[in-house]
């Protein structure tokens, strides 16, 4: 079995001419090609445009919030060092900074991922804390991940019409068999977008290139599995819409077979996206997930790979040295900050 937005490789089937072309095209992606290459855009233009509104809490949750504020001394102590593992793919010069990370928008994402219940808040809190002390996912050295990122199959770049960080993503790009630092690299992804994010923005976009989208050599379930309780556990309320570009009939079937026992504010973050057609007309109560382009992005400042107009070709010479150096930037911020 695979997983929904596994980043697999094309099944041994007639692409469509759209496929093949992009497919073409995409075999100079990652070594690059004689023009110069666009560099990866990583900070938010300031805009007056709109932003994702973010739920207030109610009376209830907002008390819930400052009870686990004032108990934070307690649900910061006694901290477990790095583990061992980790010590292999982390900086551990990096400060872990935890202060830094409780900020009152991160505890109110857990209060509402948890209902607005105290105590599991409270657990559910303790427990990121702790994997963030023993694994450090914000010091992952990028030595340890840039093979996941050769060919460019997923990566930060850009944002969506509410300031959101995209992540796109091209299944077919895949390069790598090794789940574990697979899983590093979202989670290295993960970060990146939410050091850049504006105030106000707190979730990510997803953009999927489904136009060579197949079950063979996709992410296992099992590794999904790893990386969606990661998610929901260490990064509540971080998803705000995964679009997902030309799905193949195949991928809108098995989507409409899984989805009843999908969350239904889950659910919700899903759309399908055909550039080229006009969204169907929808009632107010539509639950089709179908939507036009622009509802989501401009497409000016949508990849061309990604069916937008923006000219940005995917450079891995030219992303990696942007990695590298936002990588030193923030550490040095944080050791200025320790110091």
């Amino acid at each position: 079995m695979r997983s929904l937005f596994g980043f697999g490789k094309a099944e041994e089937t007639p692409a469509s001419p759209m496929a093949s072309e992009k497919a073409a095209k995409d075999a100079q992606t990652a070594a690059g090609d004689s023009e110069p290459a666009i560099p990866p855009v990583f900070d938010c233009a300031v805009s007056d445009g709109p932003l994702q509104e973010i739920k207030a809490l109610s009376a209830d949750e907002q008390q819930v919030l400052e009870r686990i504020k004032a108990g934070i001394p307690e649900l910061i102590a006694d901290l477990p060092p790095i583990d061992e593992e980790a010590k292999k793919f982390a900086d551990e010069t990096v400060p872990l900074d935890i202060e830094g990370w409780l900020t009152d928008e991160c505890i109110a994402r857990y209060v509402r991922a948890r209902k607005g219940v105290y105590e599991d808040t409270k657990k559910a809190l303790r427990k990121s804390i702790e994997w963030r002390a023993a694994t450090r996912p914000h010091a992952l050295r990028p030595d340890v991940v840039e093979i996941e990122s050769r060919t460019g199959k997923m990566y930060f770049n850009g944002f969506d019409k509410l300031s959101r960080p995209v992540i796109y993503m091209y299944n077919h790009r895949q390069n790598t068999k090794e789940p574990d630092n697979q899983i590093r690299w979202v989670v290295y992804t993960l970060e990146l977008c939410i050091r850049h994010m504006r105030p106000g923005v707190e979730k990510v976009t997803l953009a999927i290139d489904a136009t060579n989208w197949g079950f063979s050599n996709s992410v296992s379930i099992g590794t999904a599995k790893k990386f969606l309780d990661i998610l929901s556990n260490h990064y509540p309320e971080r998803l705000g819409r995964a679009v997902v570009f030309v799905p193949p009939k195949l991928f809108v079937g098995f989507y409409s077979l899984v989805s009843p026992f999908i969350d239904p504010v889950t659910k919700a973050k899903v759309a399908f996206v055909k550039p080229n057609d006009p969204a169907p007309a929808q009632s107010e109560n539509s639950s089709s997930p179908w939507i036009a382009i622009e509802e989501c992005f401009a497409r000016d400042s949508l990849e061309k790979d990604c069916y937008g107009s923006w000219a940005f070709q995917y450079n891995h010479q030219a992303y990696w040295k942007a990695v590298e150096d936002e990588f030193a930037q923030t550490k040095a911020a944080l050791l200025d900050k320790q110091s």
